[in-house]
């Protein structure tokens, strides 16, 4: 795990830009999206849009979002309550890349592992979790 980097997206709010000063984390982006690697009628094409994680189908996370799963744990205040420092970036990182390496029996995919989202995806994730300004944390 490259803490660096994921270190720096912390830092930088891990945002993207949006207009009129509505900014909202580019984690937030990647939870709420559940596009990506479905098979079917039409299989997904990744060619113009990038898979996201789904989060919120297993687990609440801002808490104003209005639905969420239960599958897993509640991620409501997450950073506020561990803190950032480096070993609960590193934890969390390698919970994300492949949480079956800490919980050999559980039902999250292993997503840095198999390819399913990027690097950045994932510090873009720790940085939604982990930023106190995080809607998450608030």
């Amino acid at each position: 795990m490259n803490s660096t980097c994921a270190r720096s997206r912390i830092s930088r709010g891990g945002t993207t830009d949006r207009p009129a000063g509505a900014v909202r984390p580019a984690g937030a982006e990647v939870a709420r999206s559940g596009f990506g690697f479905r098979v079917g009628h039409r299989d997904d094409d990744h060619s113009g849009r990038e898979p996201g994680g789904n989060c919120y189908a297993c687990h609440q996370m801002d808490p104003n979002e209005t639905t969420y799963g239960t599958l897993g744990p509640s991620l409501k205040n997450y950073g506020k309550i561990r803190g950032n420092s480096e070993p609960i970036v590193n934890y969390t990182y390698e919970v994300i890349y492949s949480p079956h390496a800490y919980f050999p029996c559980t039902h999250m995919p292993r997503f840095g592992n198999n390819g399913v989202l990027t690097q950045k995806q994932i510090s873009d994730v720790l940085a939604y979790l982990l930023d106190p300004e995080s809607p998450v944390n608030q």
